[in-house]
């Protein structure tokens, strides 16, 4: 019995070691399920955790393929309502997390993750296991629980690196690497995304007048109001100077459209500053706007890149503070 007892331990070390082995908790939950998928004998898994920025949960690591009925069922209820994560220490036995959803599918095995203060990180769904390693899985869940935590420092460092100090959003070096994953993602599964630049037209004129201290004061109740205006999963970025851009997953050129127009009010309805500056004394802003969109006028991102600012540059030559979408012959000769 001591050595049966032995070995399983080993067991559970060597994969929680695996699991430490990685920094990023998308990446610890990847391996997670793996090894639960192999000790269960289950066909696939899932795990799901909190989306922070769209509310409810997503899955961050999974084994089934992207057209899979109930991961496209995960996705869709996740991103529809605020779901909680269980706190509780029992194991969800053949009861999916969303069990009482319509449309979501049911987990043969679900096993909580905990962080070291506690806190729930994930739920693991095995679907049709073979064995029953739920005792076994939550002994690994236990033994990996600081490595969650660990996960969770290095993405609050990491948050550090991808903020824009002025305009309290993104920033540029983030959107080089949060474009390309996102296009990846909409080509898995077959979903549009659109892309929108905007400029500023008359910031220089604040930093003449005013100086430097209130353009950036401009900077920051411009990326206020914009962020006011977006969906909680599209994200803002601080392009560079005076340039922002929107990336809108899961939206075809007319949503996008529609977003513009709403930013673009909320920019130029009211004057800037009144803060600073009094409710009479406030400086009036207006920003024009370029729209392309993932597949229709690019497929690559630096062609998206270009497509955006060209119908950006369009507007910016002309009237200003107005919209224009990327021209499908020139996406067409690209």
């Amino acid at each position: 019995m001591k050595t049966k007892t032995k070995t399983r331990d080993d067991a559970v070390l060597r994969a929680a070691l695996e699991v430490y082995r990685a920094l990023e908790l998308p990446a610890q939950l990847e391996t997670f399920g793996r090894i639960a998928v192999e000790w269960s004998g289950g066909a696939a898994f899932v795990a799901l955790g909190r989306d922070e920025e769209a509310g409810g949960f997503a899955p961050l690591a999974t084994s089934l393929p992207a057209d899979d009925a109930r991961l496209l069922a995960l996705r869709a209820v996740g991103r529809a309502r605020e779901v909680p994560l269980p706190v509780a220490s029992e194991r969800w036995e053949r009861v999916g997390p969303v069990g009482d959803l319509p449309g979501a599918p049911k987990a043969s095995l679900a096993v909580p993750l905990r962080d070291g203060r506690d806190g729930t990180v994930a739920l693991l769904l095995v679907f049709d296991p073979t064995a029953d390693a739920g005792a076994r899985l939550d002994e690994l869940a236990a033994a990996s629980r600081d490595a969650f935590g660990n996960a969770a420092q290095v993405r609050a460092i990491r948050e550090l690196t991808i903020r824009d100090d002025t305009a309290e959003c993104f920033n540029r070096r983030h959107f080089e690497e949060f474009l390309v994953e996102e296009m990846a993602r909409s080509n898995r599964f077959k979903t549009p995304l659109s892309l929108i630049f905007f400029d500023m037209d008359n910031l220089k004129e604040v930093n003449n007048r005013l100086g430097h201290a209130m353009g950036s004061r401009t900077l920051l109740e411009v990326s206020q109001r914009v962020r006011a205006k977006i969906r909680k999963f599209d994200k803002l970025f601080r392009f560079g100077g005076d340039e922002f851009c929107i990336v809108l997953p899961e939206t075809e050129w007319h949503g996008a459209l529609e977003v513009a127009e709403r930013v673009r009010e909320a920019i130029s309805s009211r004057p800037m500053l009144q803060r600073e500056l009094g409710p009479t004394a406030g400086q009036p802003m207006t920003a024009s706007f370029g729209i392309a969109s993932f597949p229709l006028h690019a497929r690559a991102k630096e062609e998206l890149v270009v497509r955006a600012d060209r119908a950006m540059q369009s507007v910016k030559a002309g009237k200003k503070n107005s919209i224009a979408v990327a021209d499908l012959e020139d996406a067409s000769r690209g």
